[in-house]
């Protein structure tokens, strides 16, 4: 049988957990025990994953239904057909949109990914353009955030085209290019003299056009209508988004259209969990009215529109209990109707909105879900995760077997932190305590400061930073030193350590004096005796912690006694949890998931 995607998953995780783990090297037991129990027992650096059911979109008309309507014309019907010469089926959310166009409305469509969102603006421009075949160029103006979204639709609109052409033995009736730093010089001299019906670009491109006279022609004024649509609205934000804001009203102010017709599509905008629908359509009308300098109001927001996968509705708590002992049927149509999937449905894949409608959860650990179904069943939790996953793998196979779209598709988000600092407290060996979390310190209270450990043995040092009589800790995003302050290191004393005279190298010596060189003198690591509170003094005193103070850079490990120059970077040094890099981490998860 081939490999499940958990069984997947946790082969994932365990040669990452093994990747991290030979990066390890801690020389204090009680450090080491920490940090092992902290990134593999209870592993946060990779939480468990977050389980999401994706939805089923409602389905409404097709497109021959609408141009019965008069909504579209027949000819725009045969561009959206499928191989097989139907009509496409669409959306909830499309045909509102498609509708609304028709009617010259502007609108914003949030709805999940690999809902259509394209053919909300799609379809309805080349409605347009097959009504009003001599209409002035470009019609319409897609700003795409990314040149991989503009490259993604030229080659849908050019599939589109090919399936036209090949029904029809007709031309495609609709011009469009892609315009952005990719686009060829010979292609580019092309659209500035010809501008195609559909121009799809990005917002650096048409901020250019907007200064540059060979690109006036796709900018020309004139009395036909402009569609002015923005993919991905909601990346829109800060800085950026207002400058773009300014960009969107340049452009309307140069072109002069009238109507403009504006359309954003995006698959989050509103991320408060308790937001009602009212709240969340008010608050992107409020948003895209603002970006498009268009009043939109909340009934120009379509959000997608949900219906049930499974049959029969949520289940009462004794159709769970005695889903659990009846077998999941091998046929699809009883399988929508089982108890324990139709209570998966509601449980992780979607919830009633206050409007009565749909609405897709939260993602949520198996974890959770587990201990949800365990309260209501009186079954072990462990049964209850293992009976989920068996719902969930037996979707795929009845999907796979009848060459459906799987009924369940589900996604697991897995989150991998890249590592952090180790913080302990500034207490004595055996008693200090250990957190993978900033941790701030009350008056009298133990200073916490975090750690870095030697390359070669694994010795620990607290980042410091001396201030007159009194340490304090140099947190990891510290941009700017205390006044007066000097940034070293602090090493607590350990039985057996070596004497500081027999690790000092030869090359700290002049050679002909035998004593320390000026430039070592400085240098030298300074015995002190510390105050949890961060305090210290270099006389022996009762209730401080020996340790070792080394001031400005990393010179000497007192353990090993490997020593370095003004050259060698601290990182080169001294390591971290995140030693093993951002880009190694990367690697090595790509790797096992191939």
């Amino acid at each position: 049988m081939s490999e499940t995607i958990f069984e997947l998953h946790s082969r994932i995780i365990n040669d990452y957990r093994d990747f991290v783990h030979s990066f390890i090297q801690i020389a204090d037991d009680r450090v080491r025990e920490f940090v092992e129990h902290a990134l593999l027992e209870e592993e946060q650096l990779w939480p468990e994953p977050l389980v999401q059911l994706s939805p089923a979109y409602k389905r409404a008309s097709n497109v021959k239904e609408l141009s019965e309507e008069g909504i579209l014309h027949p000819e725009t019907v045969s561009i959206f057909c499928t191989k097989d010469d139907n009509p496409i089926q669409l959306y909830q959310h499309q045909v509102e949109a498609i509708k609304k166009a028709a009617r010259g409305e502007s609108f914003v469509v949030t709805s999940g990914t690999g809902s259509g969102k394209s053919f909300c603006y799609i379809i309805p421009i080349i409605d347009r353009i097959i009504r009003s075949p001599e209409i002035q160029r470009p019609v319409a103006i897609i700003v795409y955030p990314m040149n991989a979204l503009a490259n993604s639709q030229l080659a849908t609109l050019h599939q589109i085209a090919q399936g036209y052409t090949q029904r029809t033995g007709k031309d495609f009736p609709v011009r469009f290019a892609r315009y952005t730093g990719e686009t060829p010089e010979e292609e580019r001299r092309a659209i500035q003299k010809d501008p195609p019906h559909i121009l799809m670009t990005n917002y650096m491109m048409a901020e250019l056009m907007m200064v540059r006279p060979e690109d006036r022609a796709l900018l020309r004024e004139g009395a036909s209508p402009l569609f002015l649509v923005f993919d991905e609205l909601h990346t829109y934000r800060g800085r950026q988004g207002a400058d773009v804001a300014m960009l969107v009203r340049r452009l309307k102010a140069r072109m002069n259209r009238q109507p403009v017709i504006h359309i954003g599509t995006s698959a989050t905008m509103v991320a408060h969990r308790d937001a009602t629908p009212d709240d969340r359509r008010r608050a992107v009308a409020e948003f895209a009215s603002l970006f498009f300098g268009h009043s939109i109001g909340p009934d120009g927001i379509i959000e997608e529109t949900l219906e049930p996968i499974t049959e029969g509705g949520p289940p009462s708590v004794d159709e769970i209990r005695n889903g659990m002992d009846i077998p999941l049927p091998e046929k699809l149509e009883s399988f929508r109707r089982h108890p324990l999937v139709r209570w998966m449905e509601y449980a992780l894949g979607v919830q009633t909105d206050a409007d009565g409608k749909l609405r897709r959860r939260v993602p949520r650990t198996l974890s959770d879900a587990s201990r949800e179904l365990s309260s209501l069943t009186g079954r072990d939790e462990k049964e209850c995760s293992e009976k989920l996953r068996q719902v969930l793998l037996q979707a795929l196979s009845l999907s796979s077997k009848d060459g459906h779209q799987p009924i369940f598709p589900f996604k697991l988000h897995q989150f991998v932190s890249q590592g952090r600092a180790v913080y302990a407290s500034l207490e004595p060996s055996e008693k200090r305590r250990f957190s993978l979390e900033e941790r701030s310190s009350r008056e009298g209270e133990s200073l916490w400061a975090p750690l870095r450990f030697c390359r070669i043995c694994g010795q620990d040092y607290y980042c410091m930073v001396r201030v007159e009589n009194r340490f304090i800790p140099l947190l990891p995003n510290a941009e700017d030193l205390p006044e007066g302050g000097t940034p070293g290191y602090l090493m607590p004393a350990f039985p057996d350590m070596p004497d500081l005279e027999d690790i000092i190298p030869d090359s700290w010596y002049d050679s002909r004096s035998g004593r320390l060189a000026g430039t070592w003198k400085s240098r030298m690591p300074l015995k002190v005796w510390v105050f949890p509170d961060g305090t210290f003094s270099t006389e022996e005193t009762d209730g401080a912690t020996a340790m070792w103070w080394q001031e400005e850079k990393f010179w000497l490990c007192l353990r090993c006694g490997e020593h370095y120059t003004a050259r060698e970077g601290e990182y080169s040094k001294l390591a971290t949890l995140s030693t093993e890099g951002r880009s190694s981490a990367t690697t090595v998860l790509a790797t096992a998931l191939l």
